[in-house]
């Protein structure tokens, strides 16, 4: 189905928002929107009905649903009809318009009104707005209940660990406390400097695990880095096994831990990223890359941090911290637990993709009139 094109401007003015300091707003009902979203309330209102809000800086045309009126500040846009369409089916249009790439400032980004304008936009009769609206707004309420149970399933390992084991740092448990190098057979950090440069990478050989694979309690495996062989067996000695937990000691958190995955096939860790292998008859992986992901773990290793540009702690920093040691058969009934849950999260991870999927193929379908 073919529908007329017409340009943005000729459907809606955008309006500039008006200025308002923290300081100078009262709490209420209405959201006070910039560019990057809500960042208060307050008890009056700049719009008093349904509206659109346009990032004008910074996040240049990021969008924000205001149902019932909002406050927009003079970082932003907000949409006033030029003609009668569906407000909901102009909020998705404008996801495919591409806002966000207008910038034309070299300091802080900016989106010019004209330019938005002059963006063209497919105009179906009203009742196809609404429709093509409705069918988006269900498919994206199923993405946000998807969300919504990965970051519960993600969340319920913290509150198995707490539910058996307490907190670290105060050990409600009494239960005997060992440094981490005490607990682990190896702890080591991988190579620095001239040992492994960028110019060391190639296509595919053995496997570098890197900062941006050490995400909090998960191995990220989207971003991949190899060397050769040959140069693998200079590094040997830094050679990661599938038992092994990697802590990342640069970045946000600045202390992290994931498990090292069954799959990896040969690989080192660079720089930063320590090597964890512990003492199977002391402690268990699982237990121990949950007690080093506890924010109150984390934080006591912030206080650790050194660094003139950028914060780190260091791998005898790391060696240092202190863990309570739980009985061993407790810890293992936790792998069983946290394993259980471990495939709850990774069905919920499954169902937000297929479900991101979905929508993004519906957006594809509606704006070519395919739905």
């Amino acid at each position: 189905m073919t529908w007329e094109t017409v340009p943005l401007g000729d459907v809606v003015e955008l309006m500039y928002g008006k200025a308002l300091k923290s300081g100078d707003r009262i709490e209420g009902r209405y959201p006070v929107v910039g560019s990057g979203g809500v960042v208060g309330t307050h008890a009056d209102a700049v719009v008093e009905s349904p509206t659109l809000v346009v990032g004008r800086k910074g996040s240049i045309g990021s969008l924000t649903w205001a149902p019932d009126g909002c406050w927009p500040i003079d970082t932003a846009y907000y949409v006033s009809p030029r003609r009668d369409f569906d407000l909901r089916w102009l909020y998705w249009t404008l996801h495919n318009v591409g806002l966000d790439r207008m910038n034309k400032s070299a300091a802080v980004p900016g989106l010019n009104r004209e330019d938005a304008y002059r963006a063209r936009i497919p105009l179906p009769p009203l009742p196809e707005q609404r429709r093509i609206a409705a069918i988006l707004d269900e498919a994206d309420a199923l993405r946000g209940h998807a969300t919504a149970a990965r970051a519960t399933a993600k969340s319920a390992t913290e509150s198995l660990f707490i539910s058996m084991f307490g907190d670290p740092l105060l050990n409600p448990h009494g239960w005997e406390v060992s440094t981490l190098g005490d607990i682990a057979t190896k702890i080591s950090d991988g190579p620095f400097g001239s040992n492994l440069k960028s110019s060391h990478y190639v296509e595919d050989g053995v496997r570098v695990v890197r900062l941006k694979n050490i995400g909090v309690g998960e191995f990220l495996d989207d971003d991949k880095a190899y060397i050769s062989r040959e140069h693998f067996q200079r590094l040997k000695r830094h050679e990661l096994d599938v038992q092994d937990i990697v802590v990342g000691t640069l970045g946000d958190p600045i202390l992290r831990a994931a498990a090292v995955p069954d799959n990896i096939g040969p690989a080192i860790n660079k720089a930063d990223c320590v090597q964890v292998r512990v003492d199977g008859n002391r402690s268990t992986r699982e237990y121990i890359v949950d007690a080093l992901n506890m924010r109150t773990v984390v934080g006591q290793a912030g206080l650790l941090a050194h660094g003139q540009t950028r914060s780190r702690i260091s791998m005898s920093q790391v060696r240092q911290l202190q863990l309570p040691v739980p009985p061993l058969s407790i810890q293992r009934e936790y792998g069983k637990l946290r394993q259980h849950h471990s495939m709850l999260l990774h069905a919920a991870e499954a169902r937000t993709a297929q479900l991101d999927a979905l929508f993004a193929s519906l957006q594809h379908r509606a704006f070519r009139g395919e739905l």
